[in-house]
């Protein structure tokens, strides 16, 4: 669709303001504005719809000119997985937008989206975020949002929609763009078509460059994994057909094409229809997710566990559109509050992650029940099928998000935000569980999703009652620490008694007296140990229970998407720092190092990836991925001690199978970071660096001063005494080399 206008004087400013139910690109004078992509993100439509605002001085000019905009399905039209088309809506498709024109001599003149514009069919055939787009350079108009466009019949007048009722935005978190180029590794004839193999799972789409005959079709299909014989295996994407297609206009020259509205989840494409066998320039990879900066980046001296975290940062990017999603391939990309609860420690070390988790609760608050139960997606595209009850562990991503992110940054601002609809939450399981036990309304419960002895997905391992009130704990004591952040005094009072009570329900439910908690899963012990559930004198042998039962299983952990994420950070406080080492370097199934060895690029849905059901089995799932916020406090020893790392602790649990480790990681104040070594006499090393208005409390392997050199001379730091027979000293801003003989 176009627009002609003019302005009529030197113009000082302009604003455009704009929007779309459905996804829009927009142009002036032939000019894309910006570079957003699949803009508006996925949202709630009938209740908020986003807009964007973009300086677009230096594009207009005095006298003629021409705002356009070309307007696919995008994720208000497209298939959402289980509701189908126009989930949060009703057909058309609808644009809308305002040019604020600001003359030099201060008068303001606005261009709106009115009966003035004239639309028209594109190339674009079909497009859909699933299933891909359909293109027809044939159809293309040369100029068509550029002046001195004559419009022919194929040009007609606008339709004026029926007004929206949702609230009008404006976007606070950062778009989805190109965030980078893949070459191809590999090109292989198969079956008469060509296979391209990145070399990496990713989300984004393939750009080709082609010469062929006018009408000539090419279709590029994009999978994860590989059939027997080569080709792309899609069955694991179910309903999504991820397939564009282009048909070329026969340039003799050749022709470039990328699609605009839609994006696969992918390291393969079958590319058919070709004239001439490809070479490694005319296809790359279209890395796209959303443009949060990058504030964390490990160094751990073993390939194992650096390449676990490539691969959860991998995971991270492809999954962050606009939204957290699952997946980035198959038919859902929903954004499910589990995944994201568990992650999000480890999200947060990696990337910015401040505005994004802003903008998401604002859905997470939209598909919140009247109850105050809080819903297993948000958006919530399943709002007509699923109960209003929350399930345990997913429904918390609603306390924790916020939780987390004002411990990261130290603003209690998304605490205030959020405080209604958290305090709904917890009141919500509270009136069903009178008891102390949170054993009703869990809704569709998930529980320790597809943990390792589980039948079929959903399968509860674990007792669902045990899991909830767990989930009902952790909830509460983040609860506690943002009423006591906030002076909400009464709050706090009244949750303190709260995490007491359940204290003691689920001692009495659920703790035995030998030590077994609930049915001896492992995620059971785990939860109990990591929320403070089990009685002093029953810590250490419940600990021991879980050790136990590691081992004898193998060494090898049976946890899902609730336990695995806490696994290891109960182990090393219990004591069980060599177990935590044998967790995280042992390449057998199941284990992470066992999909780094498989020759995983991403973190996979589930520990058996390789040969697990094809029906719920995503290559590219970033929630057994949550170790990576261990790694960086517990091995790389960057863990905050109070919000925004005004204080952190440098402990790392050691091992000499791992010689070095540490990360750098932005926080408000500045750069944090840490780079240790330890040489196999014993000897340890650590270079550190604190930023402005922060201070560290550095843990060293040493009992006597005199061990330990800083910045080669005697330490000279303030020691706050020994603890667990580590030296702890008190370092404030600077850069540090302290070294400590063995």
């Amino acid at each position: 669709m176009r627009r002609d206008f003019t302005a009529t004087d030197a113009v000082a400013q302009a604003r455009l303001y704009v929007t779309a139910l459905g996804a829009y690109e927009t142009y002036i004078n032939g000019k894309r504005v910006g570079d957003a992509l699949l803009a508006p993100e996925s949202m709630d439509f009938s209740k908020r719809i986003l807009y964007r605002v973009f300086d677009v001085t230096n594009m207009v000019g005095r006298g003629a000119n021409v705002i356009g905009a070309m307007v696919a399905d995008g994720w208000y039209g497209s298939y959402t997985s289980p509701q189908g088309r126009f989930a949060f809506g009703n057909p058309p498709l609808r644009f809308m937008a305002q040019l604020e024109l600001t003359y030099s001599s201060g008068r303001v003149e606005r261009v709106v989206t009115d009966q003035s514009w004239m639309i028209s069919a594109s190339p674009i055939l079909k497009s859909d975020i699933y299933d891909g787009e359909d293109y027809d350079a044939r159809r293309e108009q040369p100029g068509w949002a550029a002046p001195g466009f004559h419009p022919d019949a194929k040009w007609s007048p606008v339709a004026i929609a029926p007004s929206v009722t949702a609230k009008l935005q404006p976007t606070v978190s950062p778009p989805i763009r190109r965030m980078g180029l893949l070459k191809a590794k590999s090109l292989k004839a198969v079956n008469g078509s060509w296979v391209v193999d990145f070399g990496q799972n990713f989300a984004g789409w393939a750009k080709i460059r082609v010469k062929g005959i006018a009408g000539q079709k090419v279709t590029l299909k994009f999978a994860e994994i590989l059939k027997p014989d080569g080709s792309v295996d899609q069955a694991n994407l179910r309903a999504a057909l991820a397939t564009d297609t282009y048909v070329l206009k026969g340039d003799p020259a050749g022709e470039v094409w990328e699609p605009r509205f839609t994006y696969h989840g992918f390291r393969y494409v079958e590319i058919s229809g070709l004239s001439n066998a490809p070479t490694p320039d005319d296809v790359m990879g279209v890395v796209i997710h959303s443009d949060t900066s990058r504030t964390g980046h490990l160094r751990i001296g073993h390939p194992i566990i650096q390449t676990l975290w490539q691969n959860s940062l991998w995971s991270q990017k492809s999954n962050f559109m606009g939204i957290p999603t699952d997946c980035p391939q198959r038919d859902e990309r929903l954004g499910w509050m589990g995944d994201a609860h568990v992650f999000w420690d480890a999200a947060a070390f990696n990337m910015d992650v401040g505005t994004f988790t802003q903008r998401w609760m604002a859905d997470v608050r939209d598909a919140q029940w009247p109850n105050g139960a809080f819903a297993f997606i948000s958006p919530n595209s399943m709002r007509d099928t699923a109960p209003n009850e929350a399930s345990p562990g997913w429904a918390d991503a609603g306390v924790i998000l916020p939780w987390t992110t004002w411990q990261r940054y130290g603003d209690t601002e998304v605490i205030n935000q959020n405080w209604e609809a958290m305090s709904a939450y917890i009141g919500y399981i509270a009136a069903l569980s009178d008891d102390g036990i949170w054993s009703k309304g869990h809704g569709w419960d998930f529980g320790d999703w597809l943990a390792l002895d589980s039948r079929w997905p959903g399968d509860h391992t674990t007792p669902p009652d045990l899991i909830g009130t767990a989930m009902w704990k952790h909830s509460t004591l983040a609860m506690m620490d943002m009423a006591k952040a906030t002076k909400r005094q009464k709050a706090l009072e009244d949750y303190t008694r709260l995490a007491e009570k359940i204290d003691a329900a689920f001692a009495k439910a659920f703790v035995h007296s030998d030590g077994t908690v609930g049915n001896g899963s492992q995620t059971g012990y785990i939860l109990a140990l990591r929320y403070n559930l089990v009685p002093p004198q029953l810590r250490a042998e419940v600990a021991g229970r879980l050790y136990d039962n590691i081992v004898s299983r193998g060494r090898l952990l049976t946890t899902g998407f609730l336990g695995t994420p806490h696994s290891l950070d109960v182990l090393a406080d219990n004591g069980y720092a060599s177990l935590v080492y044998d967790l995280l370097l042992r390449t057998e199934y199941p284990s992470w190092g066992y999909m780094v060895m498989k020759g995983a690029t991403t973190t996979w849905e589930r520990w058996n990836g390789d040969a697990g059901d094809i029906s719920m089995n995503s290559f590219n799932h970033y929630a057994l991925g949550a170790v990576i916020g261990f790694v960086y406090r517990r091995i790389a020893g960057i863990d905050p001690i109070e919000p925004g790392f005004r204080r952190f602790r440098f402990k790392p649990v050691l091992d000499r199978r791992v010689a070095s480790g540490g990360a750098q990681y932005d926080a408000v104040s500045g750069r944090i970071s840490t780079d240790w070594t330890l040489n196999p006499e014993g000897h340890f090393r650590l270079r550190l660096s604190v930023p402005p208005n922060t201070r560290a409390e550095v843990h060293l392997p040493a009992t006597n001063q005199t061990n330990i050199r800083e910045n080669g001379k005697p330490l000279a730091s303030q020691s706050l005494g020994i603890v667990n027979g580590r030296m702890v000293i008190e370092a404030g801003p600077g850069d540090y080399d302290f070294a400590v003989r063995a």
